[in-house]
């Protein structure tokens, strides 16, 4: 079991990388799941029950990624939008502002018999259609309804007829006489059937929004079901106005007089109604129309460029039209028919052609009467007739990308400007958006784990900024709509912020316990360099520093007259094999417990003065001072360390000899009692050699077994010959380490005393040599610089 524990212990970090990207993915998925689900708001025929839908908008609503989401998009639109190509010369716009409803309020430009509200008769567009088709415009969309007939308004005279018309006579005439009217239209609000059969093709003027109340989309098409010319004429000659039923197999007659009761009129299956004629006989007809109607947007676009939307190519993601000369558009669709729009231009912008709807009424009738007429300003343009007025009933306002609040009349311009160019906002499959966001959680965990904190911060940074500019790039040069926040939150910063919690969290534990065990064995210092490491690699440097040797004398003694009372212990006593094994293992623990006591003192004394302790040789001790903590005073330190330990192992001796003398009287009641005499206390001697020079420090050993941080050189090997040359209770010093002493404590070297030159092994010369007098080193302000000599 434990086996395994730490097996999976040592995958922790996969399996957390794993858990985080799978966690983001799965945010990913919801919200991209979300986003192509069909919106509550939009003017479709959706086919799920009304709460789904209502959850569905609360979901969406509450996703704080995807709103997100759309705030980094409408930027990248704003931005692009300024850096874009200049919308198409072929596209402008008729505005019916605020001015034009003043005007024709006080009867201008027909004059002041002629004043009319909000509501204008529709001999005003036919006036407009006219004067566009007599300028030679392509194609003429109206973003105006006509859901009704207006008998009410008066008649007027009309040029090529003898008598007045009424005024939907004048428009139904002037759609037929053009050819080139794309007549606006709502899915539930449809114009009326003359008007339908008059103009050359319907658009359909939805305006769709997403969770956030901001128009980013349209509707290629909608399929919509009209009620059918006859019904309506069924109705009307019955004095009904029809309804939707109560369910799918009926439908409501509402008589004009107000207090009638309703009438359901049965449907059949296949949506018929039965119809009596005048000679009794009872008729079967459809009581609906079906229809495709595309966006008035790419219905202008598909009639400037001769692309046939009769028969368009439907292809996973994409809608073909082709055009009899060659011309073909590509449009990129989700699964619902809608498509992002090329924001472009707002209602407002200035590099839009644009007249008032006043003035070109008033360009028809100075063309009507004059023999000079106005130039020809709209040869050849898709023209948009619609409102960019404030009034309540006029307004056709908001949000888009481009601004907070616009005129919706814009979108078609936008969306005829993308079928001109052939310029479409592209999304990525929905594949390409998981791999980004898979690749990015990795990045983010990988760098995190495999590379310094500091360094992994800065690169997830780098990688965050790289990834953005990218996406605001393609969005520019090639309106590809990358995803942004769920790749670089839930994917590159989450990974990020969930492996370096791991780091912060479970690896700060794990130092504590490493630091905690090799606290014991080096110095502290070594242990904090060690842990800063991201990787420890074998290598040195060369370094000036002071090396440390203390042997403990008598050491073999002891371990042989240990040895040989054991022996004869066992010996006088006869004990068994096991019993024999037993004792010796007893004996050997008190002797390593008195060199443990003895090392022990040393190693606290290096340590208090900040010494590295490198290793333990036997019942020697190795340390040095300048590394890897650097120390201009090493040599000082390394001495004052000596002068300590000498010290300090004086004092452990004192209270060894005193328990001793405590034992030597005590010994002779316990053998008369019958009890085994306490063994003396073993006093042990101290050896030193210091010495000061440059060596190799650095990491030593194999990669993939045991590292040990130590130093070597020559001077490393002198100052070891010197402890062998130390005798017991000795501090022997080389030359370097002495004049190292005369710059930075002249007090203390003046107590030095120069010996014989010594002849150690490896060296051909002699070695000046000197013995520091530590029995004199009573006091600290031995080893305090002299502001006279201290560099």
């Amino acid at each position: 079991m434990k086996a395994i524990f730490d097996r999976i212990r040592k995958q922790t970090p996969l399996l957390l990388a794993i858990a985080l990207t799978t966690l983001g993915c799965g945010l990913f998925a919801i919200t991209s799941w979300l986003d192509r689900q069909p919106v509550a708001s939009h003017d479709l025929l959706i086919q799920q029950p009304r709460d789904w839908r209502q959850t569905l908008e609360s979901l969406r609503k509450y996703d704080l990624f995807h709103g997100l989401e759309l705030i980094v998009y409408d930027w990248r639109v704003r931005l692009a939008s300024k850096s874009s190509p200049a919308i198409s010369t072929n596209v402008g716009l008729v505005a019916i502002n605020d001015d034009t409803v003043t005007k024709i309020r006080w009867g201008y430009p027909l004059g002041p018999d002629h004043k009319y509200g909000l509501f204008f008769p529709r001999h005003l567009y036919a006036r407009a259609i006219r004067e566009l088709t007599a300028q030679g415009a392509t194609a003429i969309g109206m973003d105006v309804l006509t859901p009704d007939e207006r008998p009410d308004h008066l008649k007027v005279e009309w040029s090529g007829s003898q008598d007045k018309l009424d005024s939907d006579a004048t428009f139904i005439q002037m759609m037929e006489t053009n050819g080139r009217v794309v007549l606006g239209t709502l899915r539930n609000l449809p114009p009326t059937p003359r008007f339908r059969n008059a103009a050359s093709d319907l658009g359909g003027v939805d305006s769709p929004r997403d969770v956030d109340g901001s128009a980013r989309r349209v509707y290629a098409y909608v399929d919509c079901r009209y009620y059918s010319t006859r019904l309506l004429q069924f109705c009307k000659r019955q004095g009904y106005v029809v309804e939707p039923g109560p369910d799918t197999n009926s439908l409501t007659l509402v008589p004009y007089l107000n207090g009638d009761t309703p009438e359901l009129l049965p449907l059949s299956a296949d949506g018929r109604y039965t119809e009596t004629l005048r000679n009794g006989a009872k008729v079967k007809f459809s009581a609906f129309e079906s229809r495709r109607v595309w966006h008035l947007g790419i219905t202008l676009g598909a009639m400037a460029l001769g692309l046939d939307l009769e028969h368009p190519i439907f292809e996973p993601g994409r809608i073909i039209l082709r055009g009899t000369n060659g011309v073909e558009r590509i449009l990129p669709v989700d699964h619902d028919a809608s498509f992002p729009v090329d924001w472009t231009v707002t209602a407002a912008s200035t590099n839009i052609q644009r007249q008032a709807f006043e003035e070109l009424v008033r360009d028809d009738l100075v063309r009507q009467v004059e023999t000079n007429p106005p130039p020809a300003r709209w040869k050849d343009k898709v023209i948009v007739i619609g409102s960019t007025a404030t009034g309540s009933n006029v307004s056709d306002l908001g949000a888009t990308p481009l601004s907070g609040s616009d005129y919706l009349v814009a979108t078609y311009i936008n969306v005829v400007n993308s079928i001109l160019q052939n310029r479409f906002v592209h999304r990525l499959p929905v594949a390409s958006e998981f791999a980004i966001q898979i690749a990015l959680s990795l990045v983010g965990g990988w760098v995190t784990w495999r590379r310094r904190i500091s360094l992994a911060g800065s690169i997830v940074v780098l990688v965050s900024l790289g990834y953005f500019g990218v996406s605001v790039w393609m969005y520019t040069h090639f309106r590809l709509w990358m995803p942004v926040v769920h790749p670089l939150l839930t994917g590159l910063l989450m990974s990020h912020a969930g492996m370096l919690t791991w780091r912060v969290v479970f690896e700060q534990k794990e130092q504590k316990r490493v630091r905690s065990v090799f606290n014991r064995i080096v110095a502290p210092e070594v242990v904090q360099e060690l842990l800063k490491a991201e990787q420890l690699g074998l290598g040195g440097a060369r370094r000036k520093l002071t090396v440390f040797f203390a042997d403990i004398r008598g050491f073999t003694e002891m371990t042989d007259q240990h040895q040989a009372e054991a022996e004869e212990f066992v010996r006088r006593h006869n004990l068994t094999e096991e019993q024999a094994e037993a004792y010796f293992e007893a004996q050997a623990s008190e002797v390593l417990a008195t060199v443990n006591l003895y090392l022990a003192s040393i190693a606290d004394v290096i340590k208090h003065h900040q010494g590295t302790l490198d290793k333990y040789i036997g019942d020697c001790v190795m340390a040095f001072w300048g590394a890897p903590t650097p120390n201009s005073r090493h040599a000082v330190d390394c001495v004052a360390a000596a002068v300590e330990a000498q010290q300090a192992i004086q004092r452990l001796n004192e209270g060894r000899a005193a328990e001793n003398e405590r034992r030597t009287a005590a010994n002779p009641s316990r053998i008369a009692a019958g009890q085994p005499a306490e063994p003396l206390l073993p006093l042990l001697q101290l050896g030193t050699g210091v010495n000061t020079g440059v060596v190799t420090v650095g990491l030593m050993g194999s990669d993939a077994h045991i590292l040990n941080y130590t130093v070597f050189g020559r001077d490393v090997n002198l100052a070891s010959r010197l402890e062998g040359v130390s005798g017991r209770s000795r501090i022997i010093i080389g030359e370097e380490t002495y004049k190292e002493l005369q710059l930075h404590v002249p007090t203390l070297a003046a107590l030095c005393i120069a010996l014989e030159p010594v002849n150690v092994k490896g060296f051909r010369q002699p070695v000046k040599i000197y013995e520091v007098p530590w029995r004199q080193v009573v006091a600290k302000n031995y080893f305090t610089a002299n502001p006279r000599n201290s560099p």
